[in-house]
């Protein structure tokens, strides 16, 4: 057994060590806690959001076997156990990494709905109707997420919900600050009395003047992010060039303990700047 060799097992071994002191000292608490809420976060995002009925308990099962699948099979042809890790873990965080894409990108689609819809609201209210009624015309007239949102509010609704607390419960599957600002003010307007179709106008140029004042942020940090990506896809480029042009010398990285591990350190260091970068261009309003 060469230096190397015994220099990664002794990483692994205080790795090893460090992780079963951790769940004796504090238990299983912290995995019951960590599964639990990983749980919450799936039923909330595919059964509440994306309204797809989904159990998350069977969501999370699939999620388990697909990382232990992808790591095995990773491991088979590697012929090693290193590869089992180097696959599993980019498995687990994938699905993850989708259901966030899908839940921003439904977002997006509700704030860009969001100016129409109060638009119908205050159109429906001036032709006499009152809140449920209008919430039922921007039910009849609209499409896409924000027709499911308000038919999911009109369902609880009718089966007894105080309409002040669908309306907080349509907030908070939303998870949009827009439409917590509309159902907070239409629940206050309800308690106070006053010109329902003036308020619900001066709300969606409210609205229209910060998402105009987002869409500047957005465009004066789009080098910001754009530079983020390229720092995180650039070291992958010279990876590549170095195994074309010296192949020996570059295949350490994934054959010898010691390059596999500088190959590890440099990817979780890559994607550290990478979120880095990115939390430091979100800018909010």
């Amino acid at each position: 057994m060469t230096s190397n060799d015994l220099i990664y097992l002794g990483l692994i071994s205080m790795c090893a060590f460090t992780g079963m002191y951790v769940f004796v000292v504090y238990g299983g608490r912290t995995l019951v806690r960590l599964l639990n809420r990983t749980e919450r976060r799936l039923d909330l995002v595919l059964n509440h959001q994306l309204l797809l009925n989904i159990p998350a308990k069977m969501a999370m099962a699939i999620i388990a076997m697909g990382v232990i699948m992808v790591g095995l099979m990773l491991a088979a042809i590697g012929g090693s156990s290193f590869w089992f890790f180097a696959g599993a873990l980019p498995a687990l965080l994938l699905p993850y990494m989708v259901l966030n894409h899908l839940e921003e990108k439904r977002r997006k689609t509700l704030n860009e709905q969001i100016v129409d819809g109060i638009t119908s609201l205050a159109s429906g209210v001036r032709a006499g109707l009152n809140l449920v009624q209008s919430y039922q015309l921007l039910v009849r007239n609209s499409r896409g997420p924000i027709k499911q949102e308000f038919a999911q509010l009109m369902r609880e609704y009718d089966l007894g919900i105080d309409l002040n607390t669908a309306m907080r419960n349509t907030s908070d599957r939303i998870g949009s600050s827009y439409y917590r600002l509309l159902f907070t003010a239409i629940a206050a307007h309800r308690e106070r009395g006053g010109d329902m179709g003036q308020s619900l106008d001066r709300i969606a140029d409210s609205i229209r003047e910060i998402q105009r004042l987002e869409g500047r942020l957005d465009a004066l940090t789009a080098e910001g992010r754009s530079q983020a990506r390229f720092m995180a896809a650039m070291p992958f480029v010279i990876l590549a060039i170095l195994w074309y042009i010296v192949p020996e010398d570059t295949s350490m990285l994934l054959t010898d303990p010691t390059g596999r591990l500088i190959l590890l350190l440099a990817v979780i260091l890559i994607g550290v700047g990478f979120v880095w970068i990115r939390r430091i261009m979100q800018v909010d309003i």
